[in-house]
């Protein structure tokens, strides 16, 4: 399979790549436990989280209120809704249905157009109860994201991908982290929702590189179903923080692979 490129965005002194990454303990942890935080590390630039403890030094209050502004949790049921939902596909698994369709209509493939698209995906929402607009919007964003070549050709082209797993998945660690110090989840059961997060991830990529990619694409993804004016923007931002995981000495993608180096590496579709 081919690897996606990643070339790094210009960076100033604002950028994700000059803020580094934080370890608070000269013992490193092992593998899993490591690797299962590292699913969520593009998330620990910008929340300046530590990469190496499941804990949080911030107030619990500011991180409730932080995690009910940004995703609606308010206590420890809508917190293990939330990490069900992701390790299900919060975002993926609606961009997996729209995702070939798209593809066809950007490639001007015969018979697939927009239109018959869009009655097609409101005909199937409507057999399963569900809302046509809601399927229709989605498919609006990722056709506008493509067409509108907001990302790099390579990206919208060749290389794009058929799922976004590693944005729902990435997004895990963040979700459980704050949880635990806002008193919603337990320390026991926050490690196995994580080490459920890197088994998925390891049966969906090969290597942080791919899983980067997802990143990436999801996070423009996800700014294009509310303003694909903000899309080009996000996919930036997102960038700059994988490129700091891929290039630089202290991140955790340089410190581990995603898969240990006695396994071989793999990709299941």
């Amino acid at each position: 399979m081919s690897i996606p490129p990643i070339t790094p965005f210009p960076s100033g002194e604002r950028s994700s790549l000059g803020r580094p990454f934080l370890w608070q303990s000269d013992a490193p942890l092992p593998e899993r436990p490591q690797a299962a935080l590292n699913v969520g590390a593009h998330m620990w630039i910008p929340n300046q989280y530590a990469c190496d403890t499941i804990a949080l030094d911030d107030d619990p209050e500011l991180l409730r209120a932080r995690i009910r502004d940004w995703w609606g949790i308010t206590d420890d049921v809508s917190a293990r809704k939330t990490v069900g939902l992701l390790l299900d596909g919060m975002h993926s698994a609606t961009f997996e249905v729209i995702a070939p369709l798209v593809a066809e209509a950007t490639n001007r493939s015969p018979g697939h157009d927009p239109e018959v698209h869009r009655e097609f995906l409101a005909a199937r929402a409507a057999a399963r109860g569900e809302s046509p607009g809601y399927w229709i919007s989605h498919y609006n964003a990722l056709y506008n994201l493509r067409t509108a070549k907001i990302l790099r050709n390579t990206v919208s082209d060749r290389h794009f991908p058929t799922h976004i797993r590693a944005w729902d998945l990435g997004r895990l660690p963040f979700v459980v982290r704050t949880c635990l110090s806002s008193g919603f989840l337990e320390v026991d059961e926050c490690w196995p929702m994580l080490f459920a997060a890197l088994d998925s991830a390891r049966s969906y990529y090969a290597n942080w590189r791919q899983f980067a990619h997802g990143v990436v694409i999801g996070r423009a993804y996800w700014s294009a179903l509310t303003d694909i004016g903000k899309a080009g923007d996000a996919a930036q931002v997102a960038g700059n923080w994988v490129n700091a995981l891929l290039v630089r000495s202290d991140s955790p993608w340089r410190r581990m692979p995603l898969w240990p180096e006695e396994e071989p590496q793999r990709r299941v579709p």
